[in-house]
């Protein structure tokens, strides 16, 4: 082979390398292939699959427990924006906007914000404006975690979305060593060692909870009997219906206006929580879908069983 025929074969060597290496650069980016994953690829709660090409700088919250979660894993800096709902998340200087009500936002005041993500719940009320938002090529995130199995999939979830998966993995870990601790104590408890409890529920307008809630989770696992685990769902009970059910102990978010002292006016000392004054007033915002779920867990625990959880 002469020199000008070796030349031609070298040239053509290069560029075969050269184009082999364009492609795979194209492939790790994501390319301009909507069907490629990114660099970061997960599925919310509707089963869709969501593709970044890298962590997400501009997130927008719109649901105080996704704030918590994205504030716990140390992305506050990242968050521009979120609904009214997470409010008592900020601070004066935090520079997040307060978007207020999710039902009255429309997709011209996401789309001002420039977000690279959206997390928001998955809400049937949601799905015109999450279609709206998808369709303005804006990146969603939907989910609905209704129990303590679901929110400890939802923070792993929204750690991968985020670009803090390793974190989020500790803190899942880390959630569920104290979930066990609690179960392993109350786990065995006998139905007739279970106290009869009546939760009450302001962020509801009062509504009490039935089978199928997180709250009715909570009360189980805590080692209590809830008293309208009969019914489903969420509803506002009778004073008859509490006084046929007698209660040892009343569990009241303390954010309610309703007093104790109320209470014990309207229900009467015929009821044994009244009687033997065990009305216990809780924090609303560790009743949620959030990672402060666990302390909600562990208080009640200490209500229902302080020989267990001095």
């Amino acid at each position: 082979m002469n020199k000008r025929a070796i030349l031609v074969v070298a040239v053509i060597a290069v560029l075969v390398i050269a184009s082999a290496a364009a492609a795979m650069l194209l492939l790790n980016k994501g390319g301009n292939n909507e069907n490629i994953a990114g660099d970061i690829s997960f599925t919310d709660d509707r089963g869709k699959t969501i593709n970044l090409t890298a962590a997400p700088k501009r997130i927008i919250s719109l649901g105080s427990a996704f704030t918590e979660i994205a504030f716990d894993l140390g992305a506050k800096d990242r968050v521009v924006a979120v609904d009214s709902s997470s409010a008592w998340l900020l601070s004066d200087g935090d520079g997040i906007t307060n978007l207020g009500g999710v039902s009255s936002l429309g997709v011209e005041s996401i789309m001002a914000l420039d977000p690279d993500l959206v997390v928001i719940w998955n809400f049937n009320m949601y799905s015109a404006f999450i279609e709206n938002m998808e369709n303005s090529n804006i990146s969603v995130a939907a989910f609905y975690p209704k129990n303590v199995t679901t929110i400890l999939h939802t923070i792993e979830v929204m750690g991968e979305a985020i670009g803090e998966k390793a974190k989020a993995q500790q803190m899942v870990a880390g959630i569920q060593t104290r979930i066990d601790a609690v179960v392993q104590k109350t786990a065995d408890i006998p139905a007739s060692e279970r106290p009869k409890v009546y939760l009450e529920l302001m962020s509801k307008g009062g509504q009490t909870v039935g089978n199928g809630t997180m709250s009715n989770d909570l009360i189980e696992m805590a080692g209590g009997s809830n008293i309208f685990n009969n019914g489903t769902g969420n509803w506002k009970a009778s004073t008859e219906s509490i006084l046929e059910k007698n209660p040892d102990i009343i569990v009241i978010e303390n954010q309610s206006s309703k007093t104790n002292d109320e209470l014990r006016s309207t229900l009467g000392p015929s009821v044994t929580a009244v009687s033997e004054d065990k009305i216990y007033r809780i924090d609303g915002t560790t009743l949620t879908t959030s990672p402060r779920v666990i302390d909600a867990l562990e208080q009640l625990a200490k209500w229902f069983h302080p020989e267990l959880f001095p």
